[in-house]
């Protein structure tokens, strides 16, 4: 099993412990994450999810905190989990504080990348 990134921040960290929680609470199978001792999201199209899950259609999830998601990663990873989940009718989830939905949101449809944006 992978263990946490080192490049993760304490913050990430929790929002992710955070998610997969909720992900359990809400019927969601086949829970993948970054996190020790669950097994890791395969990557996609080079990109590695933070999580992904299964509720009638497979969920990709990326994490970000306020200050990440204003990086110029963001565009590939978000580009790449986009195209998956619209070629493979899965759904596209970008995880962030409140304090970034806006961003992100905007960010997306400068792309025009199809996602839902979640606040944790």
């Amino acid at each position: 099993m992978r263990t946490p990134s080192k490049s993760r921040s304490h913050s990430q960290e929790r929002m992710l412990d955070d998610l997969v929680r909720s992900l359990g609470k809400s019927d969601f199978s086949r829970v993948r994450a970054t996190l020790k001792g669950l097994p890791p999201p395969a990557k996609i199209y080079g990109s590695q999810p933070d999580a992904t899950a299964w509720k009638e259609r497979e969920y990709i999830f990326d994490l970000e905190t306020d200050i990440s998601v204003k990086g110029a990663h963001c565009s590939v990873k978000w580009r790449d989990f986009g195209i998956y989940a619209r070629d493979h009718d899965a759904r596209f989830c970008v995880v962030v504080p409140e304090t970034s939905a806006l961003i992100a949101r905007f960010r997306l449809g400068l792309m025009e990348i199809d996602a839902e944006v979640l606040t944790i």
